[in-house]
């Protein structure tokens, strides 16, 4: 039951987060709205996304997921409904802001779900489930808000997509009840004065979130830039562009499950934490950074689109290091570690589009452009390479 309910929220939830973008070509040339107006509107969820992290944290641990999850739902559902009144850039802005805050606790929500329902040796498969509904969801996001959007028009199309989440919000409400595992959930520690120094003073730390921060910058592209190049620079039309920008996120799910795999096989076989977690995830932003460049300068549109696939599924292999090293850094506050480096990697994925959108605005050309996420994305491999520096757990001592 619980999977019956929680996939489809997510999948929805990603539906949602990615249908403006998809849509962002009708919706600029009906209201006369340029590029970088469009790409500050699409990248400004990121911006509430991120600062409501940790209140959402401690809101689903006050609560728990069945209350903030379901009115999560409803609340960003109810957006999506409204955003065909925006007349303009300033009330496009702040629905989408509005619709970040809103989608903050749903992770949190979903993966406490999946705590208060799955034994502790079955949790791991849940949660593989739930990061499969992301990318699952934006992958299916393409062709059904293209296709949508060709059918009926981008403004019914958003009422449409709302109106699926309220229903599934009210679902939610009415038929998921607390797992027999909620009275396991130890109470959540104290954040004291000596563990904040630690984790204050500790390069890891830094560098844990300087690697989200870089790794997300090269996926934002895949967010929020996609679309317009696919259109632009590869000359696909609305319909195709939609069936196109749905392959990289099939590969970075099936590059997910395979990443995982392959890191634990690399630790059992080294027994090294550092070569299994940071050299992997290390090898997997420079592939990125490298693949995703190159697809620039592809003469072919099929050889763009595989450098392309390549670059998003070499980011599969960051994805699962980057919560590894989170889990060594400590034992008892991962949720910090956690919430800092998701606040770091959406402050960037809420930045890096718009730039990248006023470069290309000023006439600079593709490769040029995107060499900026780019760049972050190699640097990101020396702070994967620092955040995996071996050392025991922050909170080791204190306990």
């Amino acid at each position: 039951m619980l999977l019956a309910l929680v996939v489809p929220v997510n999948i929805m939830m990603a539906l949602d987060k990615n249908s403006f973008a998809l849509a962002a070509p009708r919706i600029g040339h009906a209201l006369g709205l340029d590029y970088v107006q469009i790409s500050t509107v699409i990248a400004s969820l990121t911006w509430s996304y991120a600062v409501m992290q940790l209140p959402s944290g401690w809101l689903v641990s006050r609560i728990g997921p069945h209350r903030a999850l379901g009115v999560a739902c409803l609340l960003w559902s109810a957006v999506t409904m409204a955003m065909p009144q925006a007349s303009g850039f300033a009330s496009f802005l702040a629905f989408r802001i509005a619709m970040g805050a809103f989608q903050a606790p749903d992770w949190s929500a979903s993966v406490s779900a999946v705590h208060d329902w799955f034994a502790p040796a079955r949790r791991s498969r849940g949660n593989a489930v739930l990061l499969g509904c992301l990318y699952i969801g934006s992958a299916s996001a393409g062709p059904i808000t293209t296709q949508a959007v060709t059918a009926i028009g981008w403004r019914h199309a958003l009422v449409a997509f709302g109106a699926i989440g309220v229903a599934l919000s009210l679902l939610w409400l009415l038929l998921y009840r607390d797992g027999p595992h909620r009275g396991d959930r130890a109470s959540p520690p104290r954040l004291t004065a000596p563990i904040a120094a630690a984790l204050l003073r500790s390069p890891r730390f830094w560098a844990i979130g300087a690697f989200y921060l870089c790794v997300l910058s090269v996926q934002s592209f895949y967010h929020v830039t996609l679309p317009h190049y696919l259109m632009s620079a590869r000359h696909l039309s609305y319909a195709s562009m939609g069936w196109v920008f749905a392959l990289p996120w099939l590969c970075l799910y099936a590059s997910v499950i395979v990443s995982g795999l392959a890191s634990d096989l690399i630790l059992r076989r080294t027994g090294s934490v550092f070569a299994s977690r940071a050299v992997f995830g290390a090898a997997g932003a420079v592939l990125s950074a490298v693949t995703l460049e190159a697809a620039t300068l592809c003469t072919g549109t099929a050889a763009a689109v595989t450098c392309l696939c390549a670059a998003l599924a070499a980011l599969g292999m960051c994805q699962v290091s980057i919560w590894s090293l989170a889990q060594g850094l400590t034992r008892r506050y991962v949720g910090i570690v956690v919430g800092w480096a998701g606040f770091c990697g959406n402050v960037a994925a809420g930045i890096v589009p718009i730039v990248t959108s006023w470069m290309l605005a000023q006439g600079i050309g593709w490769s040029a452009a995107l060499a900026v996420p780019c760049l972050l994305g190699v640097l990101g491999a020396v702070f994967c390479l620092v955040a995996g520096r071996h050392g025991q757990p922050l909170d080791a001592d204190l306990f």
